[in-house]
């Protein structure tokens, strides 16, 4: 059902799954590849019906959102900043009236979007104010420990049972995002992306996620600090989006080979 692959039987990734020859057909069916782009409610529809599909959307689906995924994190006792959810922006602002649980600075991080358009440095309360006024006002948020990460993190996509990793490298502010400045070195540290993408790998299996773009950071010796889960990632750092086909189009012969996820090390 996804145009990238071209399998024994390929619809249209708009076909009417109700349908009884469609419902019959997935049912019938060793495996299940997602149309590209596909809504929550269709998802639930065709992996309630299939025997086996790919990509693995339900982390997606369950976890979408920041606050969610500081859950997960937490759930699956993964090293990441401390973090504390508020409920929305009133419910914050009342509580730095009385004491906040973390002292300047620290992290505010709205629930969505990407390339950092919702994720603010609060250095002092004048900080805070204006993040909170920059976003939602009934959308849940957080406030996040500031991990000093030397100006770069390192992104890990995974795809099906396949990895690439990259540094990013600040542009001289806070963010390291590529959009907003970051430059991109994926020939920098390996033996840091190899821990990354071990630390990635395993997570990997105990939250069934196999596509997604992962930022970790690494304050000190220990195990890589997991920043946020991108479901939605951009592909610069793939090739582009001929290189991330190319990567979709393996990681489906793998998955058809039974292997999934990525392969943490021993």
């Amino acid at each position: 059902m996804n145009s990238l692959v071209h399998l024994e039987e390929n619809l249209p990734n708009l076909a009417p799954v109700e349908a009884p020859e469609v419902a019959s057909m997935i049912r019938a069916a060793r495996g299940v590849v997602m149309p590209r782009g596909i809504t929550r409610k269709r998802y639930r529809k065709i992996a309630a019906m299939a025997q086996n599909w790919f990509p693995n959307l339900d982390a997606k689906y369950d976890y979408s959102g920041k606050t969610k995924q500081a859950v997960l994190f937490q759930r699956l006792k993964t090293r990441h900043p401390r973090t504390i959810l508020y409920s929305n922006p009133q419910v914050l602002m009342d509580a730095e009236r009385k004491m906040l649980p973390l002292d300047y600075p620290f992290v505010l991080k709205g629930d969505n979007g990407g390339g950092g358009s919702t994720v603010f440095p609060v250095c002092c309360r004048e900080d805070l104010i204006n993040g909170l006024e920059r976003l939602p006002a009934k959308e849940p948020l957080l406030i996040q420990r500031w991990v000093n990460h030397g100006g770069m993190d390192l992104r890990v996509v995974v795809v099906g049972a396949k990895m690439v990793s990259y540094f990013r490298v600040g542009g001289e502010n806070f963010y390291n995002n590529v959009c907003r400045g970051g430059r991109m070195h994926p020939e920098i540290f390996p033996a840091l992306q190899d821990r990354g993408m071990a630390a990635v790998a395993r997570f990997c299996h105990l939250a069934s996620i196999n596509l997604a773009g992962f930022d970790l950071m690494f304050p000190d010796e220990g195990p890589p600090v997991f920043i946020e889960i991108n479901f939605n990632f951009g592909r610069k750092g793939l090739g582009g989006t001929p290189g991330f086909r190319q990567l979709f189009k393996e990681a489906v012969e793998l998955w058809q080979q039974g292997i999934a996820y990525p392969i943490p090390p021993p």
